[in-house]
């Protein structure tokens, strides 16, 4: 083992020397080596809705393929390896003298030199996961040189390569195409319809004082609200858009670079997805009707801009978007979307303001109403729940109770609002504890759709059990003492992997998910790579360097969340 150490920290002090090269600002123009040598067909634009996040990259799909080869953008050094089971997966990072990062993912190896690095700096600190920031010049690399080979690591959903271009000052997102590249784009964004939102107190859409969808059809060269409906509005109103792009050569479904409302000529909301931090990308909860993407699954992005949205990327009238309308006044409106490619859309439609109707009754009195500016507390029988400031994007009016249930360990449900409210910041709910509860594998717990409870976290702080949330729901205690389930798969006939590349084991947890694994082969500690979305974890024989021909012993301890733990011990030849 002392050879071993001695043998990686040469490999590391050899890797991590090098020279300094100085940060330049960002060049107005760029023209970079395109990342992959194939026809390239986009499977996800940069800045398309995701769950939770703007997408802040550029997916390139690898023709169903794993291991092509790809290249530098530019020249310049290697800044940052990140290796995880889950998110970007093998990822690689370059600094180029032009002021950007660019940024590789889901991929499936490195070149022989970083993937030395990496197994070196993977044993040193005995853990799969990496995350190691490099200093200027101790790894420089060329133009159009190799770095790395596309796969299917981390999240990804399939093979291709995620590439980013950064600006490397602040690590700032923005459109790889916004340069010029191979990829070909002449299809114009589908609009696909609108939802007006009826926004003050007592507004009304058509009479009915929640939102509207109407659908849209294309004809005669530009988008039109199907059927041609009349709308009255009364009240301030707001307007949101169901809008995606496609890519020559490819049906997937992308995002909208662009998007501008006009009412009567006058600019009402202007959105350009040319840049975000990662700090903000959590707006999209807002950017979007998130109510409407959580029970229909349908992706409309609001023209109106709510109160503690604080993203850079809109410009809006003094409404933030919304409009007022005056009874017997037509409005007309005008949406134009584009891609970053210049390709447009037009949808035109006519509002009415209607006669004002009598209000609604309002939030019954067993709401509570959430000031979204202001901290907020609640307390129910020794049930918490404590909310920060910019928990919210806006005021939120809604029902907070506790009432009883079998299935909970405390005997209790915490219904904390809806589920199809966005949260932006955590919020802390207290369970309080009796002497009677066990707590060893207790876990708190959000009912999904189907009444099934989800893991939710949490721990026991004192008398009570503490989870952070950033979702609403209905939360519970329960119980997992059920241990991860471990076994070899493809298991050879008497363990013999003498004709064997690599030794697969299974690993499933029943409830709180795997937290942590450990792998050792003759009590050495030995890389076994995990593959979360697939339950497996690999050892490739060739990145065990102490591995010699004959009889071993493999030990193998996983934990899951909730502290129960499984070991799976056997012997193996090689």
């Amino acid at each position: 083992m002392q050879k071993l150490n001695i043998f990686l920290s040469y490999i590391l002090l050899f890797l991590l020397s090098g020279i300094t090269i100085a940060a330049q600002p960002p060049a107005e123009k760029w023209e970079y080596h395109f990342p992959l040598e194939i026809n390239p067909k986009v499977s996800g634009s940069f800045g398309e809705i995701r769950s939770n996040h703007f997408h802040s990259g550029l997916d390139i799909t690898t023709q169903g393929k794993t291991g092509l080869p790809v290249f530098s953008a530019d020249d310049g050094f290697v800044s940052r390896i990140s290796v995880s089971s889950g998110g970007f997966g093998k990822a690689l990072y370059i600094d180029h003298p032009s002021g950007y990062t660019t940024v590789y993912a889901h991929l499936e190896s490195f070149s022989p030199v970083l993937d030395s690095l990496v197994l070196a700096l993977q044993y040193q600190n005995e853990s799969f996961s990496v995350n190691k920031y490099l200093a200027p010049g101790q790894y420089p690399v060329n133009r159009g040189e190799v770095v790395a080979f596309s796969g299917n690591s981390g999240s990804s959903g399939g093979p291709h390569l995620h590439f980013e271009v950064r600006v490397t000052e602040g690590q700032k997102p923005i459109d790889p195409l916004v340069f010029s590249t191979p990829v070909r784009d002449n299809v114009r964004p589908h609009i696909s319809g609108i939802k007006v939102y009826p926004l003050s107190r007592g507004a009304s859409i058509n009479g009915l004082h929640q939102p509207q969808y109407y659908p849209a059809v294309f004809y005669d060269g530009a988008f039109h609200l199907k059927n041609s409906p009349d709308i009255k509005a009364t009240g301030t109103i707001g307007v949101g858009i169901e809008v995606l792009d496609y890519y020559s050569g490819s049906w997937r479904k992308c995002g909208i670079h662009s998007i501008d409302l006009t009412a009567n000529g006058d600019s009402v909301f202007s959105y350009i997805m040319d840049g975000f931090y990662f700090h903000d990308t959590r707006f999209v909860n807002s950017h979007i009707d998130y109510a409407e993407k959580m029970t229909s699954g349908r992706s409309i992005q609001k023209s109106f801009v709510e109160q503690y949205n604080s993203i850079d990327l809109y410009e809006f009238n003094a409404q933030r978007g919304k409009i007022t309308m005056e009874p017997g006044v037509v409005s007309q409106f005008s949406y134009l979307v584009k891609d970053v490619t210049g390709n447009y859309s037009s949808l035109n439609f006519q509002i009415e303001g209607d006669r004002f109707l009598s209000a609604d009754s309002g939030a019954e009195s067993s709401q509570q109403h959430i000031d979204a500016g202001s901290p907020f507390f609640f307390e129910q029988t020794g049930h918490l729940v404590i909310m920060k400031q910019g928990t919210f994007y806006t005021d939120v009016t809604g029902q907070i109770y506790v009432r009883e249930s079998f299935i909970s360990e405390s005997g209790s449900v915490f219904s904390v609002l809806d589920k199809t409210i966005p949260v932006h910041n955590g919020f802390e709910i207290r369970f309080p504890l009796s002497d009677s509860i066990e707590t060893s594998g207790l876990c708190g717990a959000v009912l999904d759709g189907n009444l099934k409870p989800q893991y939710a976290g949490g721990e026991v702080v004192g008398s009570e059990f503490v989870i952070n949330s950033r979702v609403c729901g209905d939360f519970l205690l329960v119980k997992d003492t059920l241990a991860p389930v471990l076994y070899l798969k493809n298991q050879p006939y008497h363990n013999n992997y003498m004709s064997r590349k690599r030794m697969i084991v299974r690993l499933k947890d029943d409830f709180s998910g795997i937290a942590g694994y450990n792998c050792s082969i003759d009590d050495q500690w030995a890389l076994f790579e995990y593959d979360a979305k697939n339950n497996e974890l690999i050892c490739y024989f060739e990145k065990v360097p102490f591995l010699t021909k004959g009889t071993h012993i493999l030990s193998i301890e996983v934990s899951d969340n909730a502290g129960n733990k499984e070991v799976l011990e056997t012997s193996f030849s090689f």
